[in-house]
């Protein structure tokens, strides 16, 4: 068995076997459990998944293929420009202020 692919979790790993099952390609995960075993800090890099050394080419063509689909990480729309939910806020603030300055002076 080789590694043909290392994901960041168990999840990431049951995904990749399962797109490989797709294509008639069986496999295994190595280190699942390792995850817990580290208490407060998270075990980076220690699951994989397995293939068999005979399909290991056509495994790493497929994760390519599948990898080349996916979107661009979440950075590019952290760049975009902020909602409006802190302005919102701020004019709810200020218009709340002043509501109760004129109720309060229409009663003293």
């Amino acid at each position: 068995m080789r590694s043909v692919y290392e994901a960041s979790s168990g999840l990431e790993a049951h995904m990749i076997l399962n797109l490989l099952k797709q294509y008639r390609i069986s496999g295994s995960i190595e280190g699942e459990y390792l995850q817990g075993g580290v208490g407060e800090l998270q075990a980076m890099g220690f699951v994989c998944a397995l293939v068999p050394e005979q399909d290991y080419a056509e495994a790493k063509k497929i994760i390519g293929e599948w990898e080349s689909m996916q979107p661009p990480p979440d950075s590019a729309k952290s760049e975009a420009r902020p909602s409006g939910r802190l302005q919102a806020f701020i004019m709810g603030v200020i218009i709340g202020a002043w509501l109760m300055y004129w109720i309060l002076q229409g009663r003293i």
